[in-house]
This record gives C-alpha cells, sequence and structure tokens, in this order.
C-alpha cells in the first residue's frame, strides 16, 4: 500500500528550493540511504492505492523526519521499521536510515521508507559477520550497537546492531557482576559478537568483551597479596563485598580487631583466596579487610577513592 499524497495530509512542505528538489530526486534516482531524525509524529488522512491501483481514504499514523539537507520526509509508521511498535512516539529524536520512495511535485511531499532500508543494513550485515566467521576474526571486530531497551524479568538488554535486534544478556554489561545497569534508551555502545544462532538468526552480543579485563592485573596477585578497595556491600546474609581498584566486587571478612564495615568504607585488603576466572567467565575470590587507611568515613568521589 502506497500513499497517494494531497493537500491535507499535512501542512509542511518537503523541499524550499530547488536545489533541495534536485538533490532529493538525485538520491531517489540513484537509491541512495539517507539518515534522518525523527522529529515528531502526526496522524493524517491521506488516499492509500491498493495492489490493483484502486484507492480508499484512510487516516495514517506518519512519522516527520528532518533530513540532512534541510528538507521534511514522510513515513508511514508500518513502513519505518522491520518490526512493528504499538507506540512510535519512543523514536521522537532518534536518527534513521531511509530510502526515498516517492516525490509527490503538486503536494511538495517526500514519503520515505525505513523498513526497505533496514531489511538492507540487515542483509548487508549478515554477509559481513558470516565472511568474519569463515576468517575466524569474528572476535576481534568491535561493532557500533544502539541501546533499544531492557528485558523487565531478566534485565538483559536489547541492542541493535545495524539494524539487526540483538540481546545482550545481563551478565556481559560490565566485568562486575553486580554493576547496575544504568541504559539510556537510544545511546550507542560498543559492543562484540559472542554467539550467532544462524537457525534462528539470533544474535548475543556484549558489552564487556569490549572494555578493559581487570583479571589481567587480578590474577598477578596471590594469597596474602595486598590491594586497596571500598567496602560496596555489607548484608546480613551474605555478608561483605569489597569493590577491588580494578572495578569489581569480591566476597570479604575482617580481622577481629577490627570494627564492623559500613558501605563506602575505605580499606586496605589482603588476598584471602586467590582470585580467578570461572568457566562461565565470572571472577571469584575473596578478600580480607585488614585496615581502614582514612579511618571510617565515606568516599564521595568514587572515581577518586583510592587518593583520599
Amino acid at each position: 500500500m502506497a500513499i497517494q499524497g494531497n493537500g491535507t495530509l499535512t501542512n509542511v512542505e518537503s523541499w524550499n528550493s530547488t536545489e533541495q528538489f534536485n538533490e532529493l530526486t538525485a538520491w531517489h534516482r540513484n537509491n541512495e540511504m539517507i539518515t534522518g531524525v525523527v522529529r515528531s509524529i502526526v496522524e493524517k488522512p491521506y488516499r492509500a492505492v491498493e495492489n490493483d491501483n484502486t484507492t480508499k481514504s484512510a487516516n495514517a499514523e506518519l512519522l516527520v523526519i528532518a533530513l540532512p539537507n534541510g528538507t521534511t520526509g514522510y513515513c508511514v509508521a508500518e513502513n519505518f521499521l522491520a518490526r512493528e511498535f504499538k507506540n512510535y512516539k519512543q523514536f521522537v529524536g532518534r536518527k534513521a536510515d531511509f530510502f526515498i520512495e516517492a516525490i509527490h511535485i503538486e503536494e511538495n511531499m517526500l514519503i520515505l521508507n525505513g523498513k526497505k532500508a533496514q531489511e538492507q543494513k540487515i542483509s548487508q550485515f549478515w554477509e559481513t559477520i558470516t565472511e568474519f566467521e569463515q576468517l575466524n576474526g569474528l572476535a576481534e571486530h568491535t561493532f557500533k550497537g544502539i541501546v533499544t531497551g531492557q528485558h523487565t524479568t531478566n534485565r538483559g538488554i536489547f541492542v541493535n546492531v545495524e539494524g539487526q535486534d540483538c540481546f545482550m544478556p545481563r551478565i556481559e554489561w560490565s566485568w562486575n557482576e553486580r554493576d547496575a545497569i544504568s541504559i539510556s534508551e537510544g545511546e550507542t555502545i560498543d559492543v562484540k559478537i559472542i554467539r550467532i544462532d544462524h537457525e534462528k538468526q539470533r544474535i548475543f552480543v556484549s558489552r564487556r568483551q569490549t572494555l578493559p579485563d581487570p583479571y589481567k592485573f587480578l590474577e598477578r596477585l596471590d594469597v596474602g597479596d595486598s590491594i586497596a578497595g571500598k567496602v560496596s556491600r555489607v548484608d546480613p546474609k551474605h555478608g561483605i563485598f569489597v569493590t577491588l581498584e580494578s572495578g569489581l566486587d569480591v566476597k570479604a571478612s575482617k580481622v577481629k580487631a577490627l570494627e564492623e564495615p559500613v558501605i563506602g568504607d575505605m580499606v586496605n585488603c589482603r588476598i584471602g583466596q586467590k582470585i580467578v576466572r570461572t568457566d562461565d567467565g565470572r571472577i571469584k575470590g575473596r578478600v580480607v579487610i585488614v585496615k581502614y587507611p582514612n579511618g571510617k568515613r565515606k568516599v564521595k568521589d568514587l572515581g577518586q577513592f583510592l587518593f583520599e
């Protein structure tokens, strides 16, 4: 179903000069993919052209798209992405790629199609990662991903990479599995692909694999070695946890002579159980708190806690 424009569809003209019009027609003629920003969403009447070339009146939810040359395009909601959504307001302010589907000269209206652009990007993305797999180079390649949401049950993160919807297990957010996951929908992050299900066309990605691995430092420490940290958790049931200077939380105990720690205390520790990486990628170990070097006080600046 295509749009046949009329004067009542929108009050904003798509182009204002011959130069802009010529650039739009060149993009259309060359079938170029263009990037735009969703400016707003409107619902307007239009005449839909059916497959048998008959027309019918209908209302359309249209995404108003700002294009880089100062022009404005319109994309029917059902043609915005390969997957349909109940509410498209969440996309206002976000970038997306489009092909020009039609230029209605009399109505001064540009019709865009984001679904076709996404489908082409997905196809090219699968070709790329398949080639990397064949060359055994997939683990070394970093991709740009856009955070699109978070699973309400398992707290995993949904990430869009080159148009393809991917999933990130919660543990793959950072090396510290106790880190709070603070995501912002629409933000761009670096990810690596950790698993591909070709049969189901599913891709699993990791953010932590793009971050420096703190284990490379911790693995050098032996039982009895000293390390600085900060108390991150005190729980009557699960005990004490300390964030080491590498940013990882480990289980802790304390020497009997010390007062009970509170969250935020800076501590000197010795390694009580060698820190190791388990087969599933988790880093585990145990430390013993031996001293509060700055007294029992809380540090406000978390980034500078080792220097205060």
